[in-house]
């Protein structure tokens, strides 16, 4: 907890407990575990305020995209032919279909970003994603078609 955090804390015990409190050694036990209790409460809500899943908006079928690293060469992104600027991050997407250039066909829901969190990508949830023949012989992979509940 910051200084000002605890100033206003302390200033909230003097003004609900008095002048007293504040001169008290007995009460020095109380009022440690006042403020004990206040910090555990606010770490409990504001850990239980934070929205682990997305809302999935809307269902995308047979959408053509291209599989894309990121200039840290980590993160896989998938970029929709029709619209370059937009990009999805899907943690469903197979290892074997982490290869950057590769042309994809995908189906699933499109994910809502919650407000003011940035994120690399719209949420991708996955239903089904396929490459061509063409695809598959030239990165030589072992599956054609990954389908998902």
């Amino acid at each position: 907890m910051d200084g000002l955090g605890r100033n206003n804390l302390l200033l909230f015990t003097k003004l609900y407990f008095g002048k007293r409190f504040e001169n008290r050694k007995e009460n020095n036990c109380m009022k440690k575990t006042f403020v004990l209790v206040i910090i555990i409460s606010q770490c409990v809500f504001s850990c239980s305020s934070q929205k682990t899943d997305f809302e999935w908006e809307k269902k995308a079928s047979n959408v053509k995209a291209t599989i894309k690293f990121l200039e840290d060469k980590e993160t896989v992104v998938i970029v929709p032919d029709d619209n370059a600027s937009m990009r999805y991050i899907s943690q469903q997407l197979p290892e074997e279909y982490k290869k950057d250039g590769l042309k994809v066909t995908f189906s699933g829901w499109l994910g809502k970003i919650p407000p003011n969190v940035r994120m690399i990508g719209s949420p991708l949830k996955l239903t089904c994603i396929c490459i061509t023949s063409a695809e598959h012989k030239k990165f030589k992979l072992a599956k054609k078609k990954y389908s998902f509940k």
